[in-house]
């Protein structure tokens, strides 16, 4: 059972481990066969290699890189996702009791980063070239890189032109419905 065990662990089941397993088993039945035709003065002078001996050789401590050499750190990335989530919480309330132009570009400015985070997180994670195809996930990214230009571009416009986007927001819930006119 212990052995069962041992067999299931990660480092038994891993793809690079079977993938050296199967080399050094296959290199060594053919170089059985190659030996015994030999005569015995070439397999004297011949390096003889086993699969323990060449496993031992192969064995490391260190993880291996299969990925390219200079990986890219998301880790930083998801703290500042998360960092503008939380700036949102009083910047907002903050930017409708006191309206200035200052706060709503700072609005602006999050509402869009958060959105198109969360439109990428969408697009990608949905959208993935294995299950659509290579093309259909550009078009979505783009899509997104577009709706969110446009919507910064929208708010900007909004904050320069007209009242800002407080006084926008107060706007629209100052519009009272045909029915709580009469």
């Amino acid at each position: 059972m212990a052995f069962s065990m041992l067999l299931r662990s990660p480092a038994f089941t891993s793809r690079v481990y079977s993938q050296q397993m199967m080399k050094l088993a296959s290199q060594a039945s053919i170089q059985r066969a190659a030996v015994s035709v030999l005569p015995a003065t070439a397999h004297a002078l011949k390096e003889t290699s086993s699969p323990i001996l060449n496993s031992v050789r192969s064995f490391r401590t260190s993880p291996v890189r299969l990925a390219e050499e200079k990986a890219h750190d998301h880790s930083k990335l998801w703290v500042i996702e998360k960092g503008v989530a939380a700036l949102m919480v009083p910047i907002i309330p903050m930017g409708l009791l006191l309206p200035n132009k200052i706060l709503d570009s700072v609005i602006a400015i999050l509402i869009c980063a958060h959105s198109f985070w969360g439109l990428e997180a969408i697009a990608i994670d949905y959208v993935r070239a294995s299950v659509v195809g290579p093309i259909l996930p550009k078009i979505a990214l783009g899509l997104v890189y577009l709706i969110s230009i446009a919507t910064l571009g929208g708010l900007f416009y909004i904050i320069s032109h007209d009242g800002g986007i407080a006084n926008t927001i107060k706007q629209i819930w100052a519009i009272k419905s045909d029915r709580q006119k009469l």
